[in-house]
């Protein structure tokens, strides 16, 4: 009896699964993509510089993600005067270089409001990134006002690389193995005497 009730149950879910499979509909759900993806390491370890143009009226703060293979890298340009202030309308063209093939390219860059992001191609190797900024002076309407055609070389390079992680493991290693022989060394007076 137990055997039959429970075998009836399974025919009735089955049946009430076949018959529910009959009512499903799909519908295609196109999901937008962004045009560029940023990476894993778009909110990872920043690199911060800073530069002045050669007569001391621009100030050039650079921001950008370390440079990770086959990623995007962000790069983020302000501009401010010698007081802090930041410069608006400001034109310029900027330039990433990695290993002298070129990731980034923008001329004529007009910022409003002082503040550039820019994003490169995917990188091909974690090196440094060369970012080269020309400034093209400031203003809407020639003729500009302020440095004009004067070239800035920053070189974005990883704190940590892979090499200064190799050695810094081998370092607390060698540290760990000393002390280690020094504690046994000590032991073995201790017991001796």
């Amino acid at each position: 009896m137990n055997l039959t009730r429970g075998f009836l149950v399974l025919t009735v879910s089955a049946l009430f699964m076949m018959s529910f499979g009959s009512y499903v509909f799909a519908q295609e759900v196109t999901i937008q993509k962004p045009p560029l993806s940023l990476g894993g390491n778009h909110f990872g370890s920043m690199i911060k510089t800073q530069t002045v143009s050669s007569d001391g009226s621009i100030w050039i703060f650079l921001t950008t993600t370390e440079p990770v293979e086959r990623e995007h890298m962000t790069i983020n340009v302000r501009f401010t005067d010698e007081n802090g202030k930041q410069v608006n309308g400001i034109n310029y063209d900027i330039i990433a270089t990695q290993n002298e093939q070129i990731i980034l390219s923008e001329t004529m860059v007009h910022q409003r409001i002082g503040i550039g992001d820019h994003l490169t191609q995917a990188l091909p190797s974690d090196d440094a990134v060369n970012v080269k900024i020309t400034l093209q002076g400031i203003g809407t309407n020639p003729p500009f006002t302020g440095p004009q055609g004067e070239s800035i070389q920053i070189i974005a390079v990883p704190e940590f690389g892979t090499v200064a992680m190799i050695i810094l493991g081998i370092s607390i290693l060698s540290i760990v193995m000393i002390s280690k022989k020094g504690t046994l060394s000590f032991l073995s007076q201790k017991y001796t005497v």
